[in-house]
């Protein structure tokens, strides 16, 4: 074994001459990892700080983000103590050359979507040891970052990602990754696009492996392992701005529809599809911008929503327009909304009511008036036909009319009028039974303004409630 050579104090020496003297092989082993301060078999501490300058978020369609630093890793080193030698020199400063002659901590970035150990591609590098043996390596990395989202609350998401340091092959018996004091600082110049940053948060831990787990390189062991977690949230201008308010202006735009005449197609089927249509549009920019999950997001939610609005925009003109061309009145018990609706879903159903009831009052009425005065010149049946009596021969007998009422599904039959004289005024039976049973009629026209008018509160309402559940579900 070639003996080394006895260090002497000199004053001539410089840093390049001394590090190389300190790491001569005769005396120095870069594969073994320096001993504890007091020269103890304790693991090698390294003190780890992070200096943040760059972050470049665009995990919405990657899933990823990009993150630029500066790694700083400090550790002792008392084979490399030079006070006694070179008292004249405050510290030997180095790059590359400096880093491949000394023992260095292997860390690799253990969520990096392509891991490499640090130093090996970094772009710069600055080694700096002190008189008492304390090295400090930095180095300048950028890492492109896995970060599992959860989309649930999109775009009003809020996300943690991690950014997780890990020994590559010295376990904890060797080595111990800890933070050092101010561990991670961010420049002042620092800006996020989509997202800002509202929190961060150190950790250290261990990692175990067992003999089957001898993936990335590891043996099997606990390994040292620290992490820096950012709390990103999402900058809501962009979507406020190009998703949400205009989504509503289409919805309050498709309202219009209710002020047009019920008559007028043309204009409300253009003014319905064309809505549903931008609306269509503008959510599938977002949409197409997303990865596919498998639960429901914020964002369909809303989109849902608003299209089913738009629908039923649509389908109220239809149901209007369909009424407006009826030609036969509707009975109604009451005016009021639901007599108005049931009557308009069931119109056959609301004049087969109308009319049993019409029948039944009609055959009380002829019996209660054969009983009053005992006559039985004329009869109305059940099915309000005419049934004529013989008369004497000698009597006057008045001429009969028989005029059939306007409405025939509302009175359900013909109504006799005598031109006499001595008769009573004729019997209008509509008004009758109308004002006995509080029975009204509406005409078609009329029924399709009011529900017109109804949609014009009905739907605002409606969108103002969806509103309030949808922002109170974001913000919980």
């Amino acid at each position: 074994m070639e003996s080394c050579p006895t260090l002497t104090n000199t004053r001539s020496i410089t840093q390049t001459e001394l590090l190389q003297e300190l790491t001569n092989t005769c005396r120095y082993d870069k594969m073994l990892r320096p001993r504890g301060e007091n020269n103890t078999i304790d693991p090698t501490k390294v003190y780890t700080k992070a200096y943040i300058y760059t972050i470049k978020s665009n995990m919405v369609k990657t899933l990823q983000f990009d993150i630029h630093m500066m790694l700083q890793f400090r550790y002792f080193d008392g084979r490399l103590r030079f006070s006694e030698i070179a008292p004249h020199l405050n510290q030997i400063q180095g790059g590359q050359s400096a880093y491949n002659l000394i023992w260095t901590p292997v860390v690799y970035v253990s969520n990096e979507r392509s891991s490499a150990t640090v130093g090996n591609s970094a772009k710069d590098l600055l080694v700096s040891v002190d008189p008492s043996g304390m090295v400090v390596l930095n180095t300048r990395i950028q890492a492109t970052l896995n970060c599992g989202l959860r989309l649930e609350k999109f775009p009003f998401d809020v996300q943690e990602c991690p950014l997780t340091f890990e020994s590559w092959t010295q376990n904890v018996f060797n080595m111990v990754l800890l933070w050092d004091q101010e561990p991670v600082v961010f420049a002042k110049e620092l800006h996020l696009t989509e997202y800002k940053l509202v929190d961060r948060w150190v950790n250290a831990s261990e990692v175990f492996y067992t003999p089957a787990e001898q993936h990335f390189g590891h043996f099997a062991g606990n390994f040292s392992s620290i992490s820096i977690t950012f709390k990103l949230a999402r900058e809501m201008g962009f979507f406020m701005m190009d998703y949400y308010i205009p989504s509503i202006l289409i919805v309050v735009i498709s309202w219009v529809s209710f002020w047009l005449h019920m008559d007028a197609s043309p204009p409300r089927i253009v003014l319905g599809t064309n809505t549903i249509l931008t609306f269509m549009t503008l959510a599938s920019k977002v949409e197409n911008s997303l990865p596919k999950v498998s639960y429901i997001k914020a964002s369909e939610i809303w989109f849902l929503g608003c299209t089913i609005f738009l629908f039923a925009a649509m389908v109220e003109f239809a149901f209007v327009n369909t009424i407006y061309r009826r030609k036969k009145n509707v009975p109604l018990k009451k005016v009021n909304s639901k007599y108005i609706l049931k009557s308009t879903l069931t119109p056959k159903l609301a004049r087969k009511q109308f009319q049993k009831n019409a029948t039944g009052l009609e055959r009380s009425r002829s019996w209660s008036s054969l009983d009053n005065s005992n006559s039985t010149e004329q009869d109305y049946t059940n099915q309000n036909y005419l049934t004529v009596h013989s008369f004497p021969s000698t009597l006057n007998i008045p001429s009969v009319k028989i005029e059939e009422d306007k409405d025939q599904e509302c009175s359900g039959g013909s109504i006799m009028t005598i031109n006499s004289s001595p008769s009573p005024k004729p019997f209008s039976r509509r008004a009758t039974l109308a004002n006995l049973h509080n029975f009204t009629t509406m005409t078609p026209q009329e029924i399709a303004q009011w529900i017109d008018k109804r949609s014009r509160i009905v739907f605002p309402i409606a969108f103002i409630i969806f509103n309030i559940l949808y922002w109170s579900f974001i913000w919980i």
